[in-house]
């Protein structure tokens, strides 16, 4: 349709310049439709790439954000989907530095093959600006342990993009983790995890070691002056947690403390305060996206988990607001017919939120890809 609309409009502006060259003026509508031209061109010519990159977590694969993939590419203007293999499985114990280093080589070496105009496939559609660069519009989607490692990735891209200054130009435009533990994974709900996850913190896996709040990644590192003005860049930054995540605090994956942790509130004070934050269908993810803006004694008091508090008011502080969404399976699980099936959904919450697997294999895929499919729409509005 643009296309035709250009060809229409480049000999409409033929005939123009014939009739003025033979002596008749043009009306304001002619000219109106000339300038019309004009911005419709030169729009054409800033086109931009759009590319979003998924990370999964913890011994996880590409595949875990699948659901989200298939979203993304059915996009009436589908962007580029970067889906890296280079941290899958046991890979990921290698720890959060290690693995952000290979998320950000991947991710250069794609945007080294933009500037090289290397040809990246038919979903692309990338042409030079006026002043001979290209701009892509970046944004990252990851899953649990994934939001640390693009964390960690960022001061690195954002080195080599100002490397690259020449060629490309890069509008960093969201950035959402899904289920991550941005403060850690000390008070996680299952305890026999927290416990074996300790131990083999210690002995094994240096990935535990660092959401266990075992080495100084996440309380230093990840919040340092470099690392938050990276994530600054992005014009949105989204939290998505899960009420029911056994793995994953609320206050460390949402920046948000459970109604059951506030002392003195009654049972039904906090199931209305828990009716009032949470989302069970798309439509409220949207209207209960919550603002965050800073944390305020009310929402977190001081006294109530020191460390990760810390970690969110830094993030806050250093990188600017988020918009943290809730949602609670509890409600939508009552369309299963079978309790055995709701049960496990509810315990494997932290894999609903993307439809990880067994999700699919339970046949419970559409009763979770809500999730993924705002997600999808909310990037699609970002990117227009």
């Amino acid at each position: 349709m643009r296309y035709s609309l250009s060809l229409f409009f480049f000999f409409f502006l033929c005939v123009c310049v014939y009739m003025r060259r033979g002596g008749n003026d043009l009306c304001p509508f002619i000219n109106g439709c000339c300038l019309f031209f004009s911005f419709f061109t030169l729009d054409q010519v800033r086109m931009k790439h759009r590319l979003v990159v998924l990370q999964h977590g913890s011994h996880g694969t590409h595949r875990d954000l699948g659901c989200l993939a298939r979203f993304l590419r059915a996009l009436d203007s589908p962007p580029i989907v970067l889906e890296p293999q280079v941290n899958e499985g046991f890979r990921t114990d290698d720890g959060v530095v290690v693995c952000g280093a290979r998320l950000a080589k991947e991710v250069v070496r794609f945007l080294s093959g933009l500037c090289s105009g290397e040809s990246l496939g038919p979903a692309t559609h990338m042409t030079p600006l006026v002043d001979g660069k290209k701009t892509v519009q970046l944004s990252f989607i990851s899953h649990s342990m994934g939001g640390l490692i693009v964390r960690e990735a960022l001061p690195q891209l954002v080195r080599e993009v100002q490397r690259h200054e020449g060629c490309l130009r890069v509008e960093w435009k969201v950035f959402c983790s899904i289920a991550t533990p941005h403060g850690g994974t000390r008070h996680m709900d299952a305890f026999i995890r927290s416990y074996v996850g300790r131990l083999i913190g210690r002995v094994y896996s240096t990935a535990y070691h660092d959401m266990l709040l075992q080495s100084n990644v996440l309380t230093e590192r990840l919040i340092s002056a470099e690392h938050l003005a990276s994530l600054g860049l992005f014009e949105h930054r989204l939290l998505i947690s899960s009420m029911h995540d056994l793995l994953v605090p609320l206050m460390s994956s949402g920046f948000m403390l459970k109604p059951s942790q506030f002392c003195g509130m009654s049972p039904a004070a906090r199931e209305e305060r828990e009716m009032a934050m949470c989302a069970s269908s798309e439509e409220e993810m949207h209207s209960k996206r919550h603002r965050i803006v800073k944390l305020t004694s009310e929402d977190w008091p001081h006294d109530h988990y020191p460390v990760e508090r810390r970690i969110a008011e830094a993030m806050l502080e250093g990188a600017g607001a988020f918009d943290s969404i809730l949602v609670d399976f509890s409600h939508v699980q009552k369309h299963c017919d079978d309790p055995h099936t709701r049960r496990t959904a509810e315990q494997l919450s932290h894999r609903a939120l993307v439809c990880k697997e067994p999700i699919c294999q339970m046949g419970l895929e559409e009763v979770f890809c809500f999730v993924s499919r705002w997600v999808a729409n909310v990037l699609a509005a970002c990117h227009c």
